[in-house]
């Protein structure tokens, strides 16, 4: 064979050889797109916290209790400064339930509201929750008077009795009592 010819022999051989392998690596560097895509959404910043089903206080324990209270302390302290709200939440807030629950909810809310994954207006609806809590939280301060870093505890007035949970579990007995068993559908016994 001539030089020449088996010159474009090997070339031809190597060219299909070359052809091979670009695919084999264009396959790979898909695989590989997808498996980066598949982190990234995972890894994906959220809401800087915890998720919102970890927030029921009454069901936290301690470990979870703990990091709940580190990252509401630390939104408070941000949103007092950034929303000047040092004449509506007192700085005694943590004694006061009532007031850690609004404020986590206040939290949680931003947090989603601010997630790359909101609606484009959930900042302004998340502002227009605030201004709505701003006027609950003046309340909730008229009543306790905490100002200036002294604490008041809240004084209740009205208390219920204590056998009140019995009376409810009784009402809810008779109104229970009262209501009809479903069973099978007339039409389900009927012959056909």
């Amino acid at each position: 064979m001539p030089p020449e010819l088996e010159a474009v022999a090997l070339l031809s051989s190597g060219l299909a050889e070359l052809t091979t392998t670009v695919g084999d690596l264009a396959e790979s560097h898909f695989a590989l797109r997808e498996q980066v895509q598949a982190v990234v959404e995972r890894l994906r910043p959220g809401p800087a916290g915890p998720d919102p089903a970890d927030l029921r206080w009454r069901l936290l324990d301690r470990p979870t209790a703990s990091q709940v209270w580190i990252w509401l302390i630390d939104w408070v302290d941000w949103a007092v400064d950034r929303f000047t709200l040092t004449e509506e939440i007192p700085a005694c807030w943590p004694t006061h339930p009532p007031l850690v629950e609004e404020l986590t909810a206040l939290a949680a809310a931003w947090h989603l509201a601010y997630d790359p994954r909101a609606a484009a207006d959930a900042p302004l609806r998340w502002l227009e929750a605030l201004a709505r809590a701003r006027t609950r939280l003046r309340e909730w301060d008229d009543a306790t008077r905490c100002r200036n870093g002294e604490h008041h505890p809240r004084r209740v007035d009205l208390t219920w009795p204590a056998n009140w949970r019995d009376q409810a579990l009784d009402t809810a007995e008779r109104d229970l009592t009262g209501r009809a068993i479903p069973g099978p559908t007339a039409d389900a016994g009927a012959p056909s």
